[in-house]
């Protein structure tokens, strides 16, 4: 039996509550009243083979894995072994069934699963939710009988996991960069992620799958505080970047989301006299090269007096101090 806490209809009040696996009842400890009848368990099977003349055998035996509603065979499936005593089956008649059951066995549920586990090691990897994993299984899931596409051992089947956990993440809105992910991924390259992207997308879209979402650009909002967070921000300049960012939005800056929110971070750091932050620091954390950023913000300096936010720094300030390193960066390059 387990206990548990819930509210009881009777008691109108949280009890203690049993759950009893015998009869799948859910009772309260208080007036024995059943809260829920019948509950079915859906993790692993377990069994006590023991007999009642040797009681001292109670270990438990595994005799099936919990069904996975992604496998079209539910991953209840029968495997014939080579058995270790003596058979009354004969060597012919044994290899005859090992044969037959090949030809009948699904080899691309075979690559599912182990997808399913270096899914798991990805996600575990990044500290993702299990809702990423299971929508990323989700996705992989769908290369199973799929005429065009299937799947491949090796770098090319981390490609696509890589892939599918990077699409669960925009799909949920919650912003991991591709070079993040790369870094899990076994040693594949951002370029056979992004090619496996586009296969995802065209699987999807064959099943008439809703891919908007999976399109959605990176959550740029969802950036900011795990940037500001490793470069030790305070929180009035986290709130002037967030601002900013928002009101960057509706101007033509032509750049990536990350260059965009390095360049803020940058100008609003640097417009501070007690909290600035080296370009080369905040190039590590937003996995943007030095001279990516320098040029983002001479695009954003033309916009600078409307996207920072007044409250932060008036417009002298803003002016005298994003113009001086400006300046500084032109003048260097002329020098060399």
């Amino acid at each position: 039996m387990l206990m548990e806490e819930e509210t009881c209809l009777d008691c109108k009040r949280p009890t203690i509550t049993v759950i009893d696996h015998s009869s799948g009842d859910t009772i309260c400890s208080e007036c024995g009243l059943v809260l829920e009848a019948h509950i079915i368990e859906y993790s692993e099977e377990w069994r006590t083979f023991a007999s009642d003349d040797n009681r001292s055998d109670r270990d438990p035996n595994r005799v099936g894995a919990p069904t996975n509603p992604l496998l079209k065979s539910g991953n209840l499936v029968t495997i014939i072994e080579k058995p270790k005593e003596i058979s009354v089956v004969s060597k012919d008649d044994l290899s005859t069934l090992c044969r037959a059951q090949n030809q009948v066995k699904n080899h691309e549920e075979d690559l599912i699963k182990k997808a399913f586990e270096e899914i798991q090691r990805m996600t575990d990897a990044l500290y993702l939710d299990m809702v990423i994993y299971s929508r990323a299984c989700e996705i992989v899931s769908k290369f199973d009988g799929h005429a065009n596409t299937k799947l491949r051992r090796g770098k090319k089947l981390y490609a696509v996991c890589a892939a599918s956990v990077s699409m669960a993440c925009r799909e949920l809105k919650l912003s991991r960069t591709l070079k993040e992910i790369a870094m899990v991924a076994n040693g594949v390259e951002l370029k056979d992620i992004r090619k496996s992207s586009m296969v995802i997308k065209r699987v999807l879209e064959s099943g008439q799958a809703s891919v908007s979402a999976a399109q959605a650009i990176i959550n740029t909002g969802e950036l900011v505080r795990r940037f500001c967070s490793k470069l030790d921000i305070s929180q009035r300049e986290i709130m002037a970047i967030r601002e900013a960012v928002e009101k960057a939005e509706n101007f033509d800056i032509r750049r990536n989301p990350k260059s965009v929110l390095a360049a803020i971070i940058f100008m609003i750091s640097h417009i501070s006299q007690t909290n600035r932050r080296p370009i080369r620091e905040i190039g590590i954390v937003a996995e943007v090269v030095e001279n990516t950023i320098k040029n983002s913000v001479k695009d954003m300096y033309p916009y600078a007096l409307k996207i920072i936010p007044n409250w932060y720094a008036c417009e002298a300030d803003i002016i005298k101090r994003l113009d001086g390193v400006i300046t500084s960066w032109d003048s260097a390059k002329i020098s060399v």
